[in-house]
């Protein structure tokens, strides 16, 4: 009688914990709904990116050899300047004197020389004249037409002509010397001259103008800096931890400051072999296909640089990876169900997405944002 009491009251209490165990479940633990997004197949370009001034690699420095004054300066920062042109000029001093100097005394060299060579000429007339005497008293003694005395007065003359003659020479060769020496002095002030007028070696840019007109500068000072626009190149500064893969010939871009809706295509040129010891960062060189019109020397510059593509390759937004134990990989739903799912990051670019492998195409991610997550955790989708 008493069993057939309780009976009713234990089916009660069992339906009543079957329907609190389904109200916990349904209600107490409700499912939390997430954002998703389907895994595509596209594309995708890998790079680095950093920042830097635009420079130029040839810098060229115009200076005088010796100490000097400036006497004129042509151009002005940022001018365009010819090879060859002349740029500046320093002040001549006495150099323009000794240049006068030097060519009266060239002149003078020359004239003596012209009277010399004439005087050679009468000497050598009066030598033959001389010889042929000589010669004819010599033939003329062995019949007795001549004296003796006759014979040696006409020895004495030859001898004489002919020491007059050899004075004459030497006096000539002498005022060559004379005279080569004096070009030879010419032709050092001349160099003076041209090392006082400072030319352009290049086609280039005026950066800037070290000294003004009326100053003094030393031997080696710089009076003009100019730029060469085809060594153009950006400076920039890359994490250390992007530039592992980084080699010298890859393309890029750069973006300036005054043109920021422009990218101008660059190339690695040079890597550094030091990095920097407080910034962590690798100095990298990107020498720009274009040089910027008008340039901007130290102008800042933002470069992204292309280290691989990725092609047919699943595309997911960066935000959709997680890292699980220093694992990567993809929140997926099972019936409504989280479970984790490992994938393998190929590479980032700078549109926030990564390439992935590991998933099947259009496998639909949960972003669960900034929320926690665990595996059999409910998400509605």
């Amino acid at each position: 009688m008493m069993f057939a009491n309780i009976k009713p009251v234990l089916i009660g209490i069992g339906a009543a914990v079957i329907l609190g165990g389904l109200g916990y479940t349904k209600v107490y633990l409700p499912k939390v709904t997430y954002d998703s997004v389907l895994a595509k197949e596209g594309n995708l370009t890998e790079n680095v990116n950093g920042v830097g001034t635009l420079e130029a690699k040839e810098i060229i420095l115009l200076a005088p050899k010796s100490t000097s004054k400036i006497g004129a300066l042509y151009v002005d920062e940022g001018d365009h300047v010819k090879r060859g042109a002349v740029l500046a000029r320093m002040e001549l001093s006495d150099l323009a004197g000794n240049k006068i100097e030097s060519a009266a005394l060239i002149d003078k060299s020359h004239s003596q020389m012209g009277s010399q060579k004439a005087l050679i000429d009468d000497l050598t007339a009066k030598k033959e004249l001389s010889d042929a005497t000589l010669k004819r008293y010599r033939t003329l003694i062995k019949g007795g037409f001549v004296t003796q005395a006759e014979l040696d007065g006409a020895e004495a003359q030859a001898r004489s002509a002919n020491a007059l003659l050899v004075s004459a020479q030497e006096n000539l060769a002498q005022s060559v010397h004379e005279v080569q020496r004096a070009e030879g002095s010419l032709s050092a002030l001349n160099a003076k001259i041209n090392d006082l007028s400072l030319s352009s070696p290049i086609d280039g840019i005026v950066v800037s103008r070290e000294a003004e007109v009326g100053s003094t500068v030393g031997a080696g000072m710089a009076i003009l800096r100019i730029a060469n626009p085809k060594t153009v190149w950006v400076k920039a500064y890359i994490d250390e931890r992007q530039s592992g893969l980084l080699r010298v010939g890859q393309k890029g871009f750069v973006t300036l400051r005054s043109t920021h809706k422009r990218k101008w295509p660059a190339v690695v040129s040079r890597i550094g072999v030091e990095s920097d010891r407080i910034t962590e960062e690798r100095v990298v060189y990107l020498t720009l296909q274009e040089t910027p019109e008008p340039l901007y020397l130290a102008e800042q510059a933002e470069v992204e640089i292309i280290i691989a593509n990725y092609s047919n390759a699943l595309i997911l937004p960066a935000e959709a990876i997680v890292y699980n134990e220093d694992n990567s990989g993809v929140w997926m739903s099972d019936n409504g169900k989280a479970v984790f799912h490992p994938v393998y990051v190929l590479g980032h670019n700078s549109d926030g997405n990564v390439a992935i492998s590991g998933l099947e195409k259009g496998s639909r991610v949960i972003l669960i944002g900034n929320r926690p997550m665990k595996t059999g955790d409910k998400v509605r989708l």
